[in-house]
């Protein structure tokens, strides 16, 4: 029997933030009877939120049935953060503003420390908002899935990265700027950082869950 449409819904955005949040770590394996009982429903919400989050990537399909949480190795974050960059800076090639208040961005202007969730929300609105300059909906959506592929390493940048938080507020200073050069030098070098890093920020993952980390380095 297929499950009700709100259950549905609110299963599989709360299995999509666990997985965004590392709550099942990257390689593992999703047991869905388990995932289940842990959210108070049947199986069918929880397989069918699993297959939406497979079309996103989020979780890979076993040959012979199934799910796994994508693994983040070296390789895996440096072809992740090259794409990412690709995608950002792409955007700048388009002539329309970045529009509207920073929203999560202003949460690292207040003093820190800073819990690496709201780091990892900031970095995301930051680069949605660059994304958003291109007026094809594909190119943002595109941008942000890949931000979603890194969310869980982003919880782990900033015990690995220095001044992850002074990063992030020069870049979002350059968007209202209008110096698109010193704006795409600003986020290569971002993503410069961690492909030179990928392998210390993986090396986290794997042993480090996200909620260990509660602040950032400083």
């Amino acid at each position: 029997m297929a499950p009700e449409p709100l259950t549905a819904e609110r299963i599989y955005r709360r299995l999509k933030a666990d997985i965004l949040d590392g709550v099942f770590p990257p390689g593992s394996q999703l047991i869905v009877q388990n995932a289940a009982e842990t959210y108070g429903v049947s199986i069918s919400p929880v397989r069918d939120g699993a297959h939406r989050l497979v079309g996103e990537r989020l979780l890979g399909l076993n040959v012979g049935g199934g799910f796994t949480i994508p693994q983040l190795d070296a390789q895996v974050l440096r072809d992740l953060y090259v794409w990412h960059g690709y995608l950002v800076r792409h955007a700048l090639k388009a002539n329309s503003p970045v529009a509207g208040e920073p929203g999560p961005i202003s949460i690292l202007e207040r003093s820190g420390p800073h819990h690496p969730k709201d780091i990892r929300d900031a970095t995301a609105a930051l680069f949605g908002r660059i994304g958003s300059r291109s007026e094809n909906k594909a190119h943002l959506h595109a941008v942000l899935a890949a931000g979603e592929l890194l969310s869980v390493a982003r919880l782990h940048e900033p015990s690995v990265v220095k001044n992850v938080e002074e990063e992030l507020l020069a870049i979002w200073n350059l968007t209202g700027s209008g110096q698109d050069a010193a704006l795409r030098d600003a986020i290569w070098a971002y993503h410069r950082r961690r492909i030179r890093r990928a392998s210390a920020i993986a090396h986290r993952i794997s042993a480090v869950p996200p909620s260990s980390d509660t602040a950032g380095r400083s």
